[in-house]
C-alpha cells in the first residue's frame, strides 16, 4: 500500500504539472492556515513559506512561453473540437494565455528591480486580468462540452462509438473541472483592483482556503483522467 501511494508521488513530482500542482497546494495551504492562526509568529512562518512556493512557481512559469506556442499552434483553429463554438472559444482563450506570460515576465522583472521605470503595478493587473478572462472562457468551454457529451448520451449527437460508460465519466471530468473553474475565478476576481464585482475584498483565509480546495481537485483530477484512457 505504502510503496503504491509512494510510486504515485514520485510519479506525480516527476511531470511539470503534477509538481507544480503540488506547489500550488503547499502555496495554498500555508496561506490557509497562516490566516485562521492565532499565534503571529508561527502565522509569519507560514506566510514566508507560501510566499516561496508561490515565487518558486511564478519562477517556473517563466519558462512557459516555448511550450504554450507549441500547444496553439498544434490545437490550430481547434478543427478536433466538436462545434465550432468550442473551437473559437479555445483559439481565444489560447491567444490570451499567450498574451499573459510575457505581461507576467514584465510584472516579474519589475517586481525584482531588474528593470526599472515601469509600473509594476499595471503590469500585475494586466496579468490579473488575462487570467480572469481565461479562467472565464475555459469555464464557458467547459460547460458548454458537458452539454455536448449530454447529447452523446441520449443520442442526439454521433458519439464515434464511445460506450455510455465512459461518456458518464467525461461527464464526471467535466463537472470537478467546472467546480475548479469557479473557484479559481472567484480567487482570480479577488487578484483585480477594487471596484469590480468582489475584486480585493476576500481574506486572507479565504484565498487559502478557495486555493487549496481547487489545488487538491486539480491533483485529484489527474488521476481520475488516468482512468478515462
Amino acid at each position: 500500500m505504502w510503496s503504491n501511494i509512494l510510486d504515485e508521488v514520485c510519479l506525480l513530482l516527476e511531470t511539470y504539472r503534477g509538481r507544480d500542482k503540488i506547489l500550488r497546494t503547499l502555496c495554498y495551504l500555508t496561506k490557509y492556515l497562516g490566516g485562521v492562526q492565532s499565534n503571529e509568529l508561527l502565522a509569519k512562518k507560514l506566510f514566508i513559506f507560501s510566499s516561496q512556493m508561490s515565487g518558486a512557481r511564478a519562477t517556473l512559469r517563466l519558462l512557459d512561453d516555448f511550450p504554450m506556442i507549441k500547444y496553439s499552434l498544434e490545437y490550430g483553429l481547434g478543427k478536433d473540437e466538436p462545434d465550432k463554438f468550442m473551437a473559437q472559444l479555445g483559439v481565444l482563450t489560447n491567444v490570451i494565455d499567450q498574451a499573459f506570460y510575457p505581461i507576467e515576465k514584465m510584472s516579474w522583472l519589475a517586481e525584482h528591480k531588474l528593470i526599472t521605470g515601469i509600473d509594476n503595478n499595471k503590469w500585475d493587473t494586466a496579468s490579473s486580468v488575462c487570467w480572469v478572462v481565461s479562467i472565464y472562457l475555459t469555464l464557458v468551454k467547459t460547460l458548454r462540452y458537458l452539454l455536448v457529451l449530454e447529447k452523446f448520451k441520449s443520442g442526439k449527437l454521433a458519439s464515434d462509438g464511445l460506450p455510455v460508460g465512459k461518456i458518464f465519466q467525461m461527464q464526471k471530468y467535466e463537472i470537478l473541472s467546472i467546480i475548479r473553474l469557479c473557484l479559481d475565478l472567484t480567487h482570480a476576481v479577488n487578484t483585480l483592483p477594487p471596484g469590480f464585482m468582489w475584486s480585493s475584498k476576500l481574506k486572507v483565509w479565504h484565498v487559502g482556503l478557495i486555493g487549496t480546495l481547487s489545488s487538491v481537485l486539480g491533483i485529484y483530477q489527474i488521476f481520475f483522467k488516468r482512468t478515462l484512457k
